[in-house]
């Protein structure tokens, strides 16, 4: 569904997603991107566990989009061994988030590539490449 000033709606918790697959009114220190597979993962959330997406998305906010470069407790993320620049951030041992860090006219900033379980994204560590 296409709403005013080029938005559409994605039917995950009545979330926003603009064009360009970063979340309406998120305002934060570093842009957030979303590919369309991190946004396939969000809506395929099982719908008992569909009241943790807003927990998912204000960690993102709070971990990547405010203290991307800072080492805080609240947020338990790392760069993947022997990988380029592939990092991952985990969300209360229940969702794993797989990001990249890139920068585009002198400005870094976030691009999130997959969100998937906590067990299913062990078994993913060894083959991740993004």
């Amino acid at each position: 569904m296409e709403l005013q000033g080029g938005f559409s709606e994605c039917k995950t918790d009545e979330i926003l997603w603009n064009q360009g697959n970063t979340l309406e009114g998120s305002m934060t220190k570093y842009e957030i991107i979303y590919t369309e597979i991190a946004l396939k993962d969000l809506r395929a959330i099982k719908r008992g566990d569909q009241g943790y997406i807003p927990k998912i998305i204000d960690k993102i906010d709070f971990c990547l989009g405010e203290h991307l470069f800072d080492s805080i407790r609240q947020c338990n993320k790392k760069k993947l061994k022997g990988k380029e620049n592939t990092h991952r951030l985990h969300i209360q041992r229940r969702y794993t988030i797989f990001y990249t860090i890139e920068e585009a006219k002198q400005k870094q900033f976030v691009r999130i590539h997959m969100i998937i379980g906590y067990e299913a994204a062990h078994k993913k560590y060894s083959n991740i490449d993004l």
